[in-house]
């Protein structure tokens, strides 16, 4: 992927774009480092998808082809980190001892992308040093030395964690050579309203309820709040925005929604089945509960799944009901994610 700085940047996903000064520095960055093999660092404030930039620079370079492999250190237990990563040996065969690969074998020939780095312990740290500085020493790494590309993300100021004990220095020396800071939102007010339009467009697709625009007072509001969440509460204030609204133009009472929970389901099915209904009805015997409330729970399953990239289990526990019940609705339905 080329990365080309014009008055508009546009990179893929398209969540990174805009035309700030702030943000062409980031993309700049990223051209710059893309072609290297060195370990990077991207720090910034929590919501400002630092996944995507990672994503930026692996696709942007030699190593396109290769696998993208996410490990996410924040949700990955301390005293388990550096087997997950790592690898380990399987001893539990008493015929031969056969190691069980880590992430970092899986990106092999591709990225490995560390996620919240800081949130490891220093056992952890130390071994992803040696590492990176391709000694021996690793956990249970021995002579291996995986041609894998390692990208770590922090959201916390890293000298801080090397000044309460928290992070090692060594590691901080490693990953600063090659550093991409990320503005928050905030910093980049001129991207806000385009970044806007395209969860807008994004949104309206998803949940079929018709082209939708911001009126005056919205794209104000866009523009003028400080978005502590970053792109993150952006994007989640926009979902929100588009499902609770009626008819075409996303107002400013439509963005201050906190609380889905404060409206009505009903409310938003009527808005949604209004024409449809009103066609079924005229017909004789239609069967027209069932087919709604079919089309309703497939629609539901489908959306939830793909909200979870299609891990059943999590989808299940998001719709309140059994796994195997889900796994029959997905047959019965013919669901493909």
């Amino acid at each position: 992927m080329e990365i080309c700085v014009e008055r508009e940047v546009l990179l893929n996903p398209p969540q990174i774009m805009g035309n700030s000064p702030k943000i062409l520095k980031v993309f700049r960055e990223i051209k710059k480092v893309a072609p290297k093999n060195s370990a990077v660092l991207i720090s910034g404030e929590p919501g400002t998808y630092k996944e995507l930039i990672a994503k930026a620079v692996h696709y942007s370079s030699l190593r396109k082809n290769g696998p993208f492999v996410v490990a996410d250190l924040s949700s990955t237990p301390r005293d388990l980190a550096g087997s997950e990563i790592f690898g380990y040996e399987n001893t539990a065969d008493e015929d031969f001892q056969k190691r069980k690969p880590g992430k970092i074998d899986e990106a092999q020939g591709g990225t490995l992308f560390l996620n919240g780095v800081t949130e490891s312990d220093m056992s952890f740290q130390q071994t992803l040093s040696n590492f990176l500085k391709k000694e021996k020493g690793s956990l249970n790494a021995k002579e291996r030395n995986p041609d894998t590309r390692v990208i770590c993300s922090a959201s916390n100021n890293l000298k801080d964690c090397i000044a309460s004990g928290q992070f090692f220095e060594g590691l901080y020396t490693i990953l600063s050579a090659v550093h991409i800071k990320i503005p928050p939102l905030r910093e980049r007010k001129e991207d806000i309203v385009q970044l806007g339009k395209y969860f807008l467009r994004e949104a309206a697709e998803k949940f079929e309820t018709g082209p939708k625009e911001f009126s005056r007072d919205a794209r104000d509001f866009l523009v003028k709040h400080d978005w502590p969440g970053n792109i993150r509460e952006l994007e989640s204030t926009i979902r929100k925005a588009v499902i609770v609204s009626n008819g075409p133009v996303i107002g400013k009472k439509d963005l201050l929604i906190d609380d889905l929970g404060s409206y009505s389901i009903k409310d938003f099915l009527e808005e949604k089945l209004r024409k449809y209904l009103k066609e079924m009805t005229k017909l004789g015997n239609c069967h027209l509960y069932e087919t709604v409330m079919s089309e309703v729970e497939k629609s539901l399953i489908t959306i939830v799944l793909k909200e979870t990239g299609g891990n059943q289990l999590k989808a299940s526990k998001t719709l309140g009901i059994n796994r195997n019940t889900l796994r029959a609705k997905v047959k019965e339905y013919k669901v493909r994610i």
